[in-house]
């Protein structure tokens, strides 16, 4: 059975454990007035603010295609790749426990207007910080890699203001009750978007005992007309719980990585795991069944 939960976005984005990666419903709202930056998304009945016939991006369409491929011309692809690498830490000692690695590879589907659907599976990997192997085990404990077999996830544009709620369709984990959430687009100059993506855990841990609890932010920059010498990139950091590295909500990652539009642009020692244990992260969930046949197995 398919689990729903309304969160608002991200999207990595790029996330972790279900327990870490799902997020509130939240808007994307861009302050007014905020200097030396200039609003992407305000509200379009003043006379004063262009509207995108008036050749000003949209937020909501520069984020589909930006995150899923979704559209047509420059940054349009049938599917994507958001891969790169950062690193697990100790807090508050910043001693580096392991190197952190792996992408999310997904695709749109336009099923509205203002209605987009993202279904994307990820899978991310711990190597030794010296050796670069992949880890097996820690202080005697099993380290495998985070892995989301599906996720189906739905963007919504209020059509009126131009705000842009978020919605977990297909979830591993109950995350109902998560904090509304709000993040901000906004255009540095003509060339380039920023949007940052603010996450506070604080649920029940599925056996009843304790809470999980982290924070995370996630910050996106994109050039809105797509130059291909000019990856959107993706950056993340986060302080919570990693097992079985810690479970006091006291670990440290960080990430940095950039989209890609083939799987054979990933770095080969990804592609090598990939062939070798997990085939199907080559490409993204199929359709609407696989999510539910995959959510249902969990």
């Amino acid at each position: 059975m398919l689990k729903v939960a309304t969160l608002s976005l991200g999207a990595l984005i790029i996330g972790l454990y279900e327990e870490i990666h799902a997020v509130s419903a939240f808007q994307i709202v861009t302050p007014v007035n905020l200097r030396p930056f200039s609003p992407a998304t305000e509200d379009r009945k003043s006379p004063s603010i262009p509207s995108s016939s008036d050749h000003a991006p949209d937020p909501f369409e520069v984020w589909a295609k930006m995150r899923t491929g979704l559209g047509t011309g420059p940054g349009s692809s049938p599917h994507t790749y958001w891969v790169g690498g950062g690193a697990l830490y100790e807090a508050y000692s910043g001693k580096k426990i392991a190197i952190f690695e792996g992408f999310d590879v997904g695709k749109g589907v336009q099923l509205g207007e203002n209605h987009v659907r993202q279904l994307s599976r990820k899978i991310f990997w711990f190597r030794d910080p010296d050796t670069g192997d992949v880890m097996t085990e820690y202080e005697g404990e099993p380290v495998r890699p985070i892995v989301y077999d599906c996720q189906m996830i739905d963007y919504h544009k209020n059509p009126e203001n131009g705000s842009i709620t978020y919605s977990v369709e297909a979830s591993l984990r109950d995350v109902k009750g998560m904090p509304k959430l709000e993040i901000t687009s906004q255009m540095i100059g003509s060339s380039q978007m920023m949007i940052q993506v603010p996450v506070f855990l604080d649920i029940p841990l599925a056996n009843g005992q304790g809470r999980y609890q982290a924070w995370e932010f996630y910050d996106y920059n994109v050039d809105p007309s797509f130059p291909e010498d000019r990856p959107a990139t993706a950056s993340w950091c986060r302080q919570g719980s990693v097992p079985p590295f810690n479970t006091d909500s006291k670990a440290v990652l960080r990430f940095s990585g950039q989209r890609v539009d083939t799987f054979d642009e990933l770095p080969e020692r990804m592609r090598v795991l990939v062939d070798e244990k997990y085939p199907h992260f080559r490409f993204p969930p199929k359709d609407y069944k696989e999510v539910q046949d995959l959510s249902s197995e969990n």
